[in-house]
């Protein structure tokens, strides 16, 4: 089954349509909970994210992917995770409403996190992949989504590319130092 077949069962109830969305982007979700915390404990967050997705699937609509949306679930976990651990460690950290008009269920996505807190600067930097990414020639872009965000192996990508796997590693590696150059600079 497709992946909009797949939706379409899952929002019907189908529990085994579910755990097929869960199989094939968990390990996407993981990357996002690694690169954003910084750990590899990430269970809960999984577990945070594909449940609030479950609950939410009736919201997902056709404009963008279903792997868009579950990366967007997994970053405000994230956020929402770094909130916690900061609040419980130094109390210092607070949310501020941005639209009170917002009804109950949804304040958390009307308020904003603000701290002063140097680990947590960095993370609008660390979320911002699409504008790091604009830095790169369109092949090393290519290449670095299609083996980092798409989980695609090298010897496959050379394939799809009509290359040598050796040029591969040569891009990713070029790109992921291009990538580190820039984000130092900021």
């Amino acid at each position: 089954m497709d992946e909009a077949g797949l939706i379409a069962a899952a929002r019907l109830g189908d529990q085994d349509a579910f755990a097929e969305l869960y199989r094939q982007h968990v390990g996407y979700v993981r990357g996002i909970g690694q690169s954003i915390l910084r750990t590899n404990d990430l269970d809960d967050l999984c577990q945070d994210t594909f449940l609030l997705a479950f609950t939410r699937l009736h919201s997902f609509g056709a404009s963008s992917s279903f792997r868009t949306w579950i990366a967007h679930i997994a970053a405000n976990q994230c956020r929402l995770t770094l909130r916690k651990n900061r609040q419980a460690k130094n109390g210092e950290a607070h949310l501020v409403q941005i639209d009170a008009a917002t009804k109950a269920d949804e304040a958390l996505d009307g308020c904003m996190f603000a701290s002063e807190d140097t680990q947590l600067e960095a993370v609008p930097a660390r979320l911002d992949l699409t504008r790091l990414l604009r830095v790169l020639d369109p092949m090393q872009r290519k290449v670095l989504q299609m083996a980092y965000l798409e989980g695609i192996p090298g010897t496959e990508i050379a394939e799809i590319l009509g290359t040598n796997v050796a040029s591969v590693k040569s891009k990713i590696y070029h790109a992921k130092r291009r990538v580190r150059d820039v984000h130092k600079k900021r």
